[in-house]
């Protein structure tokens, strides 16, 4: 790579290109956070010198002017889940005197850097980014600059950045002990690829997990992932459904991974003539507000979104004056609210 950039334009991503790793390796070898490899950290090096790269000091030094807003990162605002969670946000910023400017990615890596890159032109004061996937490449230049930086929903790995989740394993375990109390063994399992982001795969693991604690073997015939459902979740999940009743010895309860997924698969059960719950239950995730008035009414796991929100906002900002966070990762609680949509498994 040629040095048609000023070093000063130059950033940890360029070096990272060149070097041929991580943005996060880059980041970790040249602030000393984690343990590199001397080869690697030889290869950064070389890189960092060639392209001329310096830490932008300048940048660091403009931030401490505070702009008094915080952006926040979330996948998809139209599902209630992240539109519930960015209201606890919000009455938070706006109690302490932030301005909050909110970006959605669609679940998309390159419109989630190129989101990141927009707001760290805007000056604002620190991130949030709710969910999304498993690399903290991008996350790594902010890192690099001493942005703070706050997950939810979402665990950063790679770096001492506070995250507030859940735990989503015992979470969707809760689903399948309940059904499995009421005399059901053919569980079948709802949700779109779980190879890029840790929620989705910590609730499968939690199904499976389930599954195997109540002596009951793993079905790959009860198992939908369908990339699909990430943008279109009622509609998706409606041909699941279609597809699951197809299989030869069909489930008698099901659980998706999201309440929008659950919506969809008892307008497709009704639609197909199978009763809810009598001939099939189903169970959600997450206790949006539409979950109470579903036809019958929904039984999910509740996460307490606005409050995660809440708390997400408040370490930002306590992050942003300098005030010291104890804990890395905070577990918040769920509960299973049991509804109509759930019944003992027909004999």
């Amino acid at each position: 790579m040629s040095k048609k950039k000023r070093s000063g334009q130059i950033t940890i991503r360029d070096v990272a290109r060149e070097a041929g790793v991580s943005i996060s390796t880059v980041s970790n070898a040249l602030n000393k956070s984690r343990y590199v490899k001397k080869e690697t950290l030889q290869k950064i090096r070389n890189a960092a010198e060639m392209l001329g790269y310096r830490p932008n000091v300048i940048a660091r030094g403009l931030r401490i002017k505070s702009t008094r807003s915080v952006g926040v990162i979330v996948p998809d605002i139209a599902n209630p889940f992240f539109a519930e969670m960015v209201k606890g946000m919000e009455e938070v910023a706006r109690n302490l005197g932030f301005t909050l400017i909110l970006c959605c990615t669609y679940y998309d890596t390159d419109e989630e850097t190129r989101q990141l890159d927009l707001l760290m032109n805007k000056w604002v004061d620190g991130f949030i980014f709710a969910s999304g996937f498993n690399t903290d490449d991008h996350i790594a230049e902010l890192v690099d600059q001493k942005i703070p930086v706050v997950a939810v929903d979402r665990e950063i790995t790679q770096f001492e950045v506070p995250s507030v989740l859940i735990d989503n394993v015992e979470a969707t375990k809760k689903s399948v002990n309940y059904l499995c109390e009421l005399g059901h063994r053919r569980i079948g399992y709802i949700t779109f690829s779980m190879e890029k982001i840790k929620t989705v795969e910590n609730r499968f693991l939690g199904y499976r997990d389930g599954l195997k604690e109540n002596g009951i073997d793993f079905d790959d015939d009860l198992l939908i992932v369908d990339e699909g459902l990430r943008m279109n979740e009622i509609k998706g999940c409606y041909s699941a459904v279609e597809k699951m009743l197809g299989v030869k010895n069909p489930p008698t309860a099901i659980i998706t991974m999201a309440d929008v997924m659950a919506i969809g698969a008892i307008k497709a059960l009704k639609d197909l003539g199978v009763r809810v719950p009598q001939d099939v239950s189903v169970i959600g995730f997450d206790n949006i507000a539409y979950s109470a008035f579903t036809d019958p009414p929904l039984t999910t796991v509740k996460q307490p979104k606005k409050s995660m929100g809440r708390i997400a906002m408040t370490l930002l900002i306590d992050l942003i004056n300098k005030k010291k966070v104890e804990k890395k990762n905070i577990i918040v609680p769920t509960e299973l609210i049991i509804r109509e949509s759930t019944a003992r498994c027909p004999q």
